[in-house]
């Protein structure tokens, strides 16, 4: 069985737990080996060796936090009654966020679902984490038909029609008002940096003028020239954009690309030239800031860069900096 139908499937038995339903949801688990057509591979498969690692890499969505809203609960294909829930927020550090992100982390190697439940009934801080999957704000993301196949695949949300805890932003208009308040002291401090060595950053119209600096910070990376090649070419359908961070000799140090559909967008690569630190550093502060102003001031509501979980610590760290959030994805397709 997939790893994401396992954790569909335990957050809803931590959801029936939680409404005095848990001896029906042990009734109700599906047998060992089964799969779900919705719950295709393509999204759950692991990235190859070769691949380019992008952070972050994921998806984004319009917007619903809806505190309190119904949600309906399903036995088959009907609904058999509604169930108030209480969303709350996962707080990035907090004993919940790092049970949740050790729990998903270990997902790819995870026993049978037998032997995962079994752990579960265990492991009480295990339930507890589960539980705060599923309460997290929800955020819906609504594509027209005609853009599903184009967005939806590229970006790596087709075939579900829901995603847990990814890491979306909230984008700002005014960058004063992003960058006020405790929690981004940090970020002015490492803008401020960037500032100071001359660094600025631009959106690039064409796909060639942006792959010559893209290509630059690949070079020193070592990526394989094939993948390199492939990295942020725009498929049918696809709008694009494309971004550099440049020091104040015109060096490139950071690249970033972003795949946008309406109001949504999803933060496809971003990377930074390894041999340029601690600018290049710097650089991944200021490319970022400067595109989530660029997007959300040309309509684009948020922002998504995949799992808020399943990702490394440091790049949780600095999704942190940066203002993420963990939310529900909702997915429909009208």
């Amino acid at each position: 069985m997939e790893r994401f139908q396992r954790l569909d499937w335990l957050i809803d038995l931590a959801r029936r737990a939680v409404v005095g339903g848990t001896q029906q949801a042990e009734r109700e688990r599906p047998h060992v080996g089964e799969t779900s057509q919705q719950d295709g591979s393509q999204a759950c498969r692991r990235q190859k060796k070769g691949k380019l690692s992008v952070w972050p890499a994921t998806r984004q969505a319009a917007s619903s936090l809806e505190i309190g809203r119904a949600v309906p609960r399903r036995r088959g294909n009907s609904h058999v009654d509604r169930t108030r829930v209480q969303r709350r927020e996962l707080r990035y550090d907090s004993p919940e966020f790092r049970a949740a992100s050790e729990f998903a982390r270990r997902l790819p190697d995870s026993p049978p679902v037998s032997s995962v439940v079994g752990n579960v009934i265990r492991d009480p801080a295990l339930i507890r984490a589960i539980v705060a999957i599923w309460r997290l704000p929800v955020v819906d993301v609504r594509v027209r038909r005609d853009e599903a196949d184009g967005w939806l695949g590229a970006v790596g949300l087709a075939g579900r029609d829901r995603r847990w805890a990814q890491a979306v932003l909230d984008l700002p208009i005014v960058e004063k008002h992003y960058l006020t308040g405790r929690p981004k002291q940090a970020l002015r401090t490492n803008l401020r940096h960037a500032r100071n060595l001359g660094v600025t950053s631009e959106r690039i119209p064409t796909y060639e003028a942006w792959f010559e600096d893209a290509s630059v910070i690949l070079d020193a990376r070592h990526y394989d020239p094939a993948v390199v090649q492939e990295i942020g070419k725009p498929g049918s359908g696809q709008q694009l954009a494309y971004y550099v961070a440049r020091d104040a000799d015109k060096t490139p140090l950071a690249f970033a690309y972003v795949a946008q559909c309406g109001q949504y967008a999803v933060l496809m690569a971003m990377l930074s030239h390894l041999d340029r630190y601690p600018s290049a550093s710097w650089a991944r502060y200021q490319l970022h800031t400067f595109l989530s102003l660029d997007l959300g001031r040309s309509g684009v509501k948020h922002l998504i860069v995949g799992s808020a979980l399943r990702t490394a610590a440091g790049h949780q760290y600095f999704q942190h900096l940066l203002g993420y959030r963990a939310r529900n994805l909702r997915i429909e397709v009208t």
